[in-house]
């Protein structure tokens, strides 16, 4: 398995992928995904495998309290960023158990780290909070109509980057 930048000609596998492992409701447009793209090119990966596209994350600089919200389009990352938000994270059923959003994560936090970001956030949801413990996530506090679009079991999370 081989780990890349996300390219606009991987985003049917990332649409696919996505419709397998969130429910409906949840599901961002291939327009938000192309625009995550333009504004943030080098910090979007895949895994692959033999088979293709096994695994994607999404993530960019952002600043501040504001959490990005969901299915909507970035116009412009902030000038002054100093968060890396990981965005979404998603993995096929056949690359479960193997190791794939583990290092998709690692890979993306030793990303923000050689940025000079001082902190990652997210917003954990299908109770994988569980999953993001383990890489030193804690819960923050945020306004609930925040989460609102994530379902009930969604929580913000967040850690300070140093190297790994």
């Amino acid at each position: 398995m081989q780990l890349r930048l996300l390219q606009e000609s991987d985003l049917d596998a990332v649409m696919a992928i996505q419709a397998q492992c969130y429910p409906e409701a949840w599901l961002e447009s291939r327009a938000v995904f192309a625009r995550k793209l333009t504004v943030s090119p080098e910090s979007n990966w895949v895994a692959e495998d033999r088979e293709g596209v096994v695994g994607y994350l999404f993530t960019h600089p952002w600043r501040g309290a504001r959490l990005p919200e969901l299915d909507t389009a970035l116009q412009a990352l902030p000038h002054d960023a100093d968060q890396h938000f990981l965005h979404d994270l998603a993995v096929h059923p056949r690359g479960r158990g193997r190791g794939v959003a583990a290092r998709l994560v690692l890979h993306a936090l030793a990303w923000g780290v050689a940025r000079g970001l001082r902190e990652a956030r997210l917003i954990a949801v299908l109770g994988a909070d569980r999953f993001w413990h383990d890489f030193g996530f804690t819960p923050l506090a945020v306004a609930h109509d925040q989460l609102a679009g994530y379902g009930e079991q969604a929580r913000a999370m967040g850690r300070v980057l140093a190297p790994t």
